[in-house]
């Protein structure tokens, strides 16, 4: 019974410290903000807790050391890495239209406060 207590015990330590290792609980809400006059607001958490797989958008970082798109997203770009607007567009909107059909690909829907054309 000390020997499965014991083995438990580790179970459960190691799994707690990976958590903390891994980065932990992802942020809730942010504000997505490359673009001062573009701001998005991005529920975060929910993303994370409906995809269950944080490569799926952090495609480039290693699990438990995801980093924010605008680390490798500038807004400009290069001819390797697309700007922020490029990947945002290419990444959230196609996704969003293919697996949540609310969404029809509108400025409007993640832009709220823009009064014209992206």
């Amino acid at each position: 019974m000390r020997k499965f207590t014991a083995i438990v015990g580790v179970i459960v330590i190691s799994v707690f410290f990976a958590g903390i290792a891994g980065g932990g609980e992802p942020p809730g809400k942010i504000d997505l903000k490359v673009y001062a006059k573009r701001k998005v607001s991005f529920d975060h958490k929910g993303h994370a807790k409906r995809i269950g797989d944080c490569q799926k958008c952090h495609h480039m970082s290693k699990p438990g050391d995801e980093e924010k798109c605008s680390d490798c997203h500038s807004a400009k770009g290069d001819k390797d890495t697309p700007s922020f607007k490029e990947a945002m567009h290419l990444k959230c909107r196609n996704c969003h239209m293919e697996d949540n059909k609310k969404v029809k690909g509108s400025c409007k829907e993640c832009h709220p406060a823009i009064k014209s054309k992206l």
